[in-house]
């Protein structure tokens, strides 16, 4: 059975203006199960309490996106202290190669769900050439994917244009997180970028919106459009 898509809301923002974002959120849409995504910016700021206190105050999942990239042991211990704070999703870069990843899978618990970043929505077909690879962005984005998985990853995170890809081609269930959607045709600092519709009939399942949210004067009417568009309000 298909999954219901979430939002996810990127709360890249200090501390007390999230807390604020998500409170006034929470009055309009207590019933939608929002995702609020915990970025470098708020780790930085409040640490692991920024997770254990939202977690503690609103009813939503909440996702630590730090993108783990270390040598294994470190990530395994990272992972795990993510589990203990009480993320519900948490990203790794799946560049770490097969080691770091089977040893994050080892280390991430029964709860916690380990999405693996294949490429970010901020690089264009000029990246595989940055690193010296001979394989497309698609195909780079594919391979990573796979190997992910193989390792035991719950999801992957990949821009919207690979996913069908990724569902045609890897033959498994998977979370499809899509970063990189915007209700506008804004790109900002995102090269890969697509609405919230396409990325819910390619197949996303977590649908991540940050700034268009969090820097409007009317961020409820965002989710609220975001949310219609979606197919799920």
């Amino acid at each position: 059975m298909k999954r219901k898509p979430k939002l996810c809301v990127a709360l890249d923002v200090p501390y007390e203006r999230a807390v604020k974002l998500v409170r006034d959120l929470f009055d309009f849409f207590e019933s939608y199960p929002l995702v609020l995504k915990v970025g470098h910016l708020l780790y930085a700021e409040r640490g692991g309490d920024a997770v254990r206190e939202l977690k503690d105050a609103f009813p939503y999942e909440v996702f630590l996106d730090l993108k783990f990239h270390d040598i294994p042991s470190v990530v395994a211990k990272a992972v795990e202290k993510a589990s203990e704070l009480g993320a519900d999703y948490a990203t790794l870069h799946l560049l770490g190669g097969p080691e770091m990843v089977r040893e994050a899978v080892k280390a991430k618990g029964e709860r916690l769900k380990l999405l693996g970043v294949s490429l970010l929505t901020s690089h264009d077909e000029s990246y595989p050439g940055y690193i010296k690879s001979g394989a497309s962005l698609e195909e780079l984005v594919l391979h990573l994917a796979r190997e992910g998985l193989r390792e035991g990853v719950d999801g992957i995170v990949c821009s919207g244009r690979e996913l069908p890809l990724l569902r045609k081609e890897l033959g498994k269930e998977f979370i499809a997180v899509v970063p990189g959607v915007r209700v506008r045709k804004d790109r900002s600092d995102q090269k890969r970028v697509i609405s919230p519709a396409e990325a819910v009939k390619l197949g996303a399942d977590l649908v991540v919106i940050g700034r268009e949210i969090t820097q409007s004067t009317n961020p409820v009417y965002v989710v609220e459009r975001a949310l219609k568009l979606m197919g799920v309000l």
